[in-house]
């Protein structure tokens, strides 16, 4: 392989990552939301209970 073809590929081995880092990212923020939400929810009925 030549070495304009390795930099080529270096160069998008680097955008993939960083769209998987950009959507690991969107994934970790959705499920942080839902454990608050669902947190909320629970002290919400505890309060109803007591």
């Amino acid at each position: 392989m030549n070495k304009d073809k390795m930099v080529l590929q270096n160069i998008d081995a680097r955008k993939d990552n960083q769209q998987f880092d950009d959507i690991v990212k969107i994934v970790e923020g959705a499920k942080d939301r839902a454990y608050r939400k669902v947190n909320e929810e629970l002290i919400l009925m505890y309060q109803e209970v007591i």
